[in-house]
């Protein structure tokens, strides 16, 4: 991982051996994630990386203690990317229902849709293996990764919040309990089982339409009853 000193500096502000040190690392990351996307975590090892890059195993561990680390880098700008995606989202609404239902299409159709070979990267990345390493402190980044994947929730929930407020969304709503609801329910809804995906598929239903019910269907049950 970059210094802390490194990450406050400006480009300018770093010393040709800092700039060149930034640019391996960049490389590294952009080889792996090549290699990590194509392959998997599992088919894919160090020698491999460092391979492409020419560059010796030793070489390559001294930016990376370990293959997890490295792929928790890659992993990292996709959580960065999503994030991002959902910030957007929830900002091109004003209202709580509004925000709400910008941030599961934001997640369903400008994250998953679009560049769904990074959401694989985040599914991977939430393994219990890694999971137990992470909380152990054997994965560098995990704890940049913790804090994106929270903000990412917390736009959701402050989402929430303010339907609440503005009588958009239903009064005894529990913001938190609400969002991981949403949040899960979204997953399930992107991520069809083979035997469902193939029933839609046979029933003329194209995913997009599958995908857009489920999400009404969500809104619905949490929306304010203007009766």
């Amino acid at each position: 991982m970059p210094t802390k000193k490194e990450e406050k500096q400006t480009p300018q502000e770093l010393t040709r051996r800092e700039r060149e040190k930034l640019q391996r690392r960049k490389s590294i990351v952009e080889a792996a994630e090549k290699r990590f996307i194509k392959y998997g975590f599992d088919a894919v090892s160090m020698d491999d990386i460092a391979g492409d890059l020419e560059l010796t195993k030793p070489a390559l561990y001294r930016y990376f203690r370990n293959k997890e680390s490295l792929y928790f880098a890659v992993v990292l700008r996709a959580m960065a990317l999503l994030r991002d995606k959902l910030k957007a989202a929830v900002e091109k609404e004003d209202t709580g229902k509004g925000k709400t239902l910008r941030y599961v299409e934001g997640f369903c159709f400008d994250f998953v849709g679009k560049y769904p070979d990074y959401y694989t990267l985040l599914n991977v990345a939430r393994e219990k293996r890694f999971v137990d390493m992470f909380i152990g402190g054997k994965i560098d980044g995990s704890h940049e990764f913790g804090m994106m994947a929270l903000d990412s929730l917390t736009y959701l929930v402050e989402a929430v919040k303010l339907g609440i407020s503005d009588g958009t969304l239903r009064g005894d709503l529990h913001p938190l309990k609400t969002a991981i609801f949403l949040v899960v329910t979204t997953e399930a809804t992107v991520n069809l089982t083979p035997v469902y995906e193939n029933l839609v598929i046979q029933k003329g239903i194209s995913k997009e339409d599958y995908v857009r019910q489920s999400i009404d269907l969500m809104l619905h049950g949490i929306t304010a009853n203007k009766d």
